[in-house]
């Protein structure tokens, strides 16, 4: 007994030791960032300046580093003394923000922080210096200038029905109005809302900010009953009209939700809002930067790339595929940060912000869509296509508002879309396998794509033809058309939907493969025929579509899948010799 404890305080003294060092190197790292003239004797003539990379094999203790903030939108609680969360300082985007305009209204999709944003602002308004030192902010900000805040969250509040929702907001309303000692009772929630806001800039003789957090959200928690949420719509009109002849009283409005609604609904209740949902301003304020993830989160990667025996730059590469992509036309690209501080919390490379909510509606809609494979990459919309119509349900706008699409390319008022990254895109062709099975029984969509690619990855070859067999006996017969787009459709939607990294109809000087999917170690060059399997693989061969990647110090394998037609699938494989 006295061995194992003495061994488990060895254990205990190394891990906190590793962790210790792991921190020294992050420090070390942000002094050469922020002081690079402290460290110029390490720097050889004409050579960058050295970075310190820890190379340990585990991290038994995280007590030296600050924990992560997931599931916090508190500005205080991230800021006051002691409680040791990381924080990523977007305060200097915060002026070019508010200078846009005295309405303003942010879109962005669920988890990404728009609530802290929020409460950072109520806390800025507010004069709370104290919970600014040493953020950018601090020292341009005219803490002099203070204002009361009014902050509301629809996100808690009850809205079964439009009556509901109505009595509550009023609630809110008088409530609020007893603070500064004002009875609202006998009125209505619109004059509720306007004699509140004028109590408050009499009291205070300060004018009012008023910040609205998820203004939509009574709306969105019935989309699927139109009339229903038509009402809601409705109801919040009236409540966000009433700021409509209240200028006199109020220093600012910032109001943000996951998409804005055509404007013959709640914006036409106020329209002096200005909406910056993709000003090159608030480009950047949702999400983290390359830049960020590299100042913020280094030591953590560090971590998760010994989880996975990854080199730094490999599990970076990784987090990127899965993560990052997010644009709003303007700007840098932004990585999803709810789904970033689990993988780095986890230490693994799950599909988190896909779990963490995937609104059933979207499934529904996902029958509406022009394109029958499912595949959304490449859409382009018009400006105004971008907004969500209660009265016209498109699925485009409500896909690309909700964070399933996002901007890749920018043409005046036209704009292409596509996926985001890695998580997304399998985690929606999973779906797309789902609705092409059309019945219940044997394995999901996600578990079939697991399979095909571990299959893949192992280079166990009967068993990827037997997964892909399953996925097409499971389909429905009358869906079987007989034409090679279905089949091809669904094929692709199964090889998306693994993980890997897929490229559609890969193009070279020879003509285009079918698909090119790529593994860590391995990468295959893929036909698919409604015919024979032999005369796909021919096909490959003949044309020679491997030779842009005969460079590549991978394993290269030919794929030939076919047979689907009457559904006695085969497929051959050959591997490329160099």
């Amino acid at each position: 007994m006295a061995q194992k404890g003495i061994k488990g305080h060895e254990a205990g003294k190394k891990n906190a030791i590793e962790s210790f060092v792991l921190f020294g190197a992050f420090v070390v790292n942000r002094i050469r960032e922020s002081h690079p003239r402290l460290c110029a004797r390490e720097r050889a003539p004409g050579k960058r300046l050295r970075r310190l990379k820890p190379r340990f094999m585990m991290i038994g203790m995280n007590s030296l580093l600050p924990k992560l903030p997931l599931g916090i939108s508190d500005f205080e609680k991230l800021r006051e003394a002691g409680t040791h969360y990381l924080y990523v300082d977007k305060t200097r985007l915060l002026p070019g923000l508010l200078n846009a305009g005295n309405y303003l209204f942010l879109a962005r999709p669920r988890r990404f922080g728009k609530s802290l944003i929020c409460s950072t602002l109520k806390y800025l308004y507010e004069g709370r210096r104290d919970l600014f030192q040493g953020l950018a902010i601090e020292p341009t900000w005219d803490w002099t200038k203070k204002h009361p805040v009014v902050f509301l969250s629809l996100a808690t509040l009850g809205n079964a029905t439009p009556e509901k929702l109505t009595a509550n907001l009023t609630a809110w309303l008088r409530d609020q109005a007893e603070t500064y000692g004002v009875d609202l009772s006998g009125k209505d929630m619109p004059d509720c809302f306007v004699a509140f806001l004028a109590a408050v800039h009499a009291h205070t003789g300060r004018r009012v900010v008023v910040i609205v957090d998820e203004y939509e959200k009574p709306v969105h928690d019935h989309i699927e009953n139109g009339v229903l949420a038509g009402q809601m719509r409705d109801v919040l009109a009236s409540f966000y009209g009433a700021l409509k002849g209240c200028d006199a009283v109020v220093e600012k409005v910032f109001i943000t939700g996951v998409g804005r609604m055509v404007k013959t609904s709640i914006f036409s209740a106020l329209n002096q809002m200005k909406d910056v949902t993709l000003h090159e301003a608030a480009a950047e304020l949702c999400g983290y930067t390359e830049v960020e993830l590299s100042r913020y989160f280094e030591p953590f990667v560090s971590a998760l790339a010994q989880r996975h025996a990854l080199t730094f730059e490999q599990a970076r590469q990784t987090i990127r595929d899965r993560y990052n992509g997010y644009g709003w036309g303007k700007g840098e690209r932004v990585y999803n940060p709810w789904a970033i501080l689990n993988c780095l919390d986890d230490r693994e490379f799950g599909s988190y912000w896909w779990e963490s909510g995937t609104p059933s509606m979207l499934l529904k809609l996902a029958d509406n869509l022009e394109r029958p494979d499912g595949d959304m990459e490449g859409l382009v919309l018009a400006e105004k296509d971008l907004l969500f119509d209660l009265a016209d349900p498109r699925p485009e706008p409500l896909l690309w508002q909700a964070g399933y699409l996002t901007i890749r390319e920018t043409d005046g008022a036209m704009y292409t879309l596509g996926f985001p990254n890695t998580e997304v895109r399998e985690a929606w062709f999973g779906l797309m396998l789902n609705r092409f099975r059309g019945k219940p029984g044997g394995a999901s969509g996600h578990t079939t794509a697991a399979i095909m690619l571990n299959a893949l990855s192992k280079g166990d070859r009967p068993r990827f033809e037997q997964a892909l067999t399953a996925l097409f006996a499971s389909i429905p017969g009358e869906l079987h058309l007989g034409k090679e787009a279905f089949y091809h459709a669904v094929f692709i939607a199964a090889l998306q939907a693994t993980g890997g990294r897929l490229i559609p109809e890969s193009r070279s000087d020879k003509g285009r493969a079918d698909a090119v999917l790529e593994t860590r170690d391995l990468i295959y060059l893929i036909e698919f025929k409604l015919g024979s399997a032999e005369e796909a693989l021919a096909q490959i061969k003949a044309r020679r579509y491997y030779e842009p990647y005969l460079a590549d110090p991978r394993k290269l394998v030919l794929l030939g899948a076919g047979g689907f037609a009457e559904k006695n699938i085969r497929c051959l494989w050959e591997d490329v010799t160099r």
